[in-house]
């Protein structure tokens, strides 16, 4: 799990800092660049809440989504990006003083979802902000970013998470340290670690199924288990369909490539984040370096694949996902990997 974790005293430094440029500069924008696994809703909320009020009642308006000077910045329902219109829609909404808080805050938890022409649009308001108006924007790399925009906002740095303190959490609910270990390898964010935290689960049960279940699945089952929103299902369901390719079921690239190109890119970019650890993994376990849970498939591929390949198809998965950034035909894109995959 790559959730991330912040302390009260890392939150406070960061709003001071944005309260001092905003007091200098008018309006700020500040950019957040956030490893995988952030609940960038909640930690983007989390960021604007103290920004626009110190009532603390009000701040709870502003965790949930609900407080009137808080602009979440989304694409529409159905769509993957933010166009133009919506960012036009908030430049007209933050000419107005709030009527309820101290300031206005624009959240963008996703700026890589910007268009170019919505990037433009912000850009042209980052030059002559609207007064009272703060700008918050999430993102995994500054290469997401217009660079005009990223000139004119200041860059924050998430650290990763204490994986200790995520143990701790998980062990103080009953679960082993092994069982702690590879909840946190598997998860993606808090909320689904919270599951886990929140009732007991039989892990040993979960996995045997989930690699039962997967072991022998038809391509359309499998396409399904490597981008489900059950972690332990998606996990086991990506180290089978590796496993399977390069034992030589080739089919499965062929008809996975076809299902997984009708989903929406973001699920296809979280899989290609999860290929890429995984590979990791490999290279640990080929290295002799300690992995954080134990996997009887993970050893048999580590067995069979030679460091150097493992290396190798590390590029290739980095490769698609620039692919898939830069708008590539998607089925192209994930056939090449999964067939590199089976050549492993």
């Amino acid at each position: 799990m790559r959730a991330l974790l912040h302390c009260a005293t890392l939150l406070y430094v960061m709003q001071k800092a944005i309260l001092a440029d905003q007091e200098v500069h008018g309006a700020v924008s500040s950019l957040f660049l956030v490893p995988r696994g952030i609940d960038r809703i909640r930690e983007g909320r989390r960021l604007a809440a103290s920004l626009i009020t110190d009532n603390l009642k009000e701040q709870q308006l502003v965790l949930r989504g609900v407080h009137p000077a808080l602009m979440e910045l989304v694409p529409p329902p159905g769509k993957e990006k933010i166009g133009i219109d919506r960012v036009r829609a908030v430049i007209r909404g933050g000419q107005f003083t709030p009527v309820q808080g101290k300031r206005k805050a624009c959240l963008i938890t996703h700026a890589e979802t910007l268009t170019s022409e919505a990037a433009n649009a912000l850009l042209k308001v980052l030059e002559e902000p609207p007064r009272d108006l703060v700008f918050l924007l999430l993102a995994k790399y500054t290469g997401d970013i217009l660079p005009t925009i990223l000139s004119r906002s200041r860059v924050v740095r998430f650290k990763p998470p204490s994986q200790e303190i995520l143990l701790a959490k998980l062990t103080a609910v009953g679960y082993s340290e092994e069982e702690g270990r590879y909840l946190i390898a598997v998860t993606h964010n808090e909320e689904e670690l919270d599951r886990f935290i929140a009732t007991r689960e039989d892990i040993a049960t979960l996995r045997t199924q989930a690699k039962t279940s997967t072991r022998t699945a038809i391509a359309e089952v499998l396409a399904t288990a490597v981008i489900s929103r059950d972690p332990i299902l998606r996990h086991e369901g990506i180290l089978s369909l590796l496993d399977r390719l390069i034992k030589g079921e080739m089919e499965l690239a062929v008809v996975g490539a076809r299902i997984l190109a009708k989903v929406e890119s973001k699920s296809i970019t979280t899989l290609l984040e999860d290929l890429m650890h995984v590979s990791f993994d490999l290279v640990r376990k080929n290295l002799s370096v300690p992995v954080s849970y134990q996997d009887e498939t993970l050893i048999s591929l580590s067995a069979r694949v030679k460091i150097k390949e493992i290396l190798r198809f590390s590029e290739y998965i980095e490769r698609a996902r620039q692919a898939v950034e830069g708008h590539s035909p998607l089925e192209a894109v994930l056939l090449w990997l999964l067939l590199a995959a089976g050549r492993l």
